[in-house]
């Protein structure tokens, strides 16, 4: 047992210069590190402006769809199954071509019985004219009284309201008739078709949606808070976000003033033309106009620093020194750019340096 109490006495004498030279070691290291120092500040000469707080007209964002600016919606006045459809959707029409028939054949033959009942008529009124000339001759010879001869007038007289009464009767049949086969009411493009042949038309049901879509409307929602702000006549910028290079300066043309039940937003109207035909009903379309002004802060374009997704610019301290601050941008203006965050307006900022700037550098100017 003593025996091997002496040897741990020797492991432990062998071990202990080893652990001081690790020690000695690690200090040294640590010597080392902390004598590393940062880089000195430089002096760079740097053209420098300060951050201008400039009040700009505000813009008010709304979202919006394209409708033709003339649309009208093809119906007819009669009941009946549709017999052709002759045109297509997509197809430009002109005014007076035809675009849908419906079934004639109970009309048809109610014009038979009025061309009849006309036939018939004109009988009756033939011989109601006979007769009043013969009681004409009588009554000059007094072999009728006067009573008589009135009686046959009258006779005569209704026969002619009756022709009358059925020549109106083959007029409205005629004029129904004509309701059966629906012609253009201007030009246009045929937009929708809502019936296929074999469907059953009735009055005032929607058939087909003629547009003419040489010129858009844009209809556009904006707040009950913006409303105020606007008239007719003030400018805006339409952008059809689907369409390459579809940015377009209008004017409002009108301003419905009650509010959409549902969405508690007010509808504005501009127009825009369409030569090409590249702008379609439906199409989403966002509206830019302008509010009222409001201050905004502006940096110079060229005193922007980007990395990657970032942006900042160069703050000039008030002891000289250059400070990189991040800062969100916005709208660009004339080659000054919005700052939305990260400045407060008065600072002083770094538009071009000598040399690229590091942290704390000396700015000379």
């Amino acid at each position: 047992m003593a025996t091997t109490r002496r040897n741990n006495h020797r492991a432990q004498r062998a071990l202990a210069p080893l652990l001081v030279g690790a020690f000695l070691a690690l200090l040294s290291g640590c010597s080392r590190h902390s004598e590393t120092r940062a880089p000195e500040p430089r002096d760079v000469k740097c053209e420098t402006a300060q951050v201008a707080l400039k009040d700009m007209p505000g813009e008010i964002s709304a979202v919006g769809s394209l409708e033709a600016e003339t649309s009208i919606m093809v119906s007819t006045r009669m009941m009946g199954w549709v017999k052709k459809i002759h045109v297509t959707e997509g197809q430009a029409i002109h005014k007076g071509d035809p675009l849908l028939s419906i079934d004639d054949t109970d009309l048809l033959a109610k014009k038979a019985q009025a061309e009849a009942g006309i036939a018939e008529a004109e009988a009756v009124l033939a011989n109601a004219e006979k007769m009043a000339e013969r009681f004409r001759n009588l009554y000059a010879d007094k072999s009728v009284s006067k009573q008589q001869l009135d009686d046959v007038l009258t006779g005569r007289d209704r026969a002619a309201a009756g022709l009358e009464m059925a020549k109106a009767g083959l007029r409205e049949v005629n004029v129904h008739l004509s309701y059966l086969d629906i012609v253009a009411p201007a030009d246009g493009i045929i937009g929708r078709k809502m019936v296929d042949p074999g469907d059953m038309a009735n009055p005032g049901m929607p058939l087909l949606i003629l547009e003419d879509v040489s010129t858009m409307k844009v209809v556009a929602h904006v707040g009950e808070k913006d409303i105020s702000d606007l008239k007719i006549g003030d400018p805006v910028r339409v952008e059809i976000t689907s369409l390459p290079d579809a940015v377009y300066e209008a004017a409002i043309t009108k301003i419905i003033p009650t509010a959409n039940p549902g969405s508690r937003t007010y509808d504005i109207e501009t127009v825009l033309d369409n030569p090409d035909g590249r702008l379609k009903s439906g199409m989403f379309a966002r509206v830019v106009l302008q509010g009222p002004a409001t201050p905004r802060i502006l940096v110079p374009a060229d005193a922007v620093i980007r990395r990657g997704q970032l942006t900042g610019v160069w703050i000039v301290r008030e002891d000289g020194t250059a400070h990189l601050r991040w800062i969100r941008l916005g709208h660009d203006h004339d080659g000054m750019i919005e700052a939305l965050s990260g400045l407060q307006g008065g600072e002083t900022i770094v538009l071009s340096a000598e040399q690229p700037l590091a942290e704390g550098d000396k700015v000379v100017r």
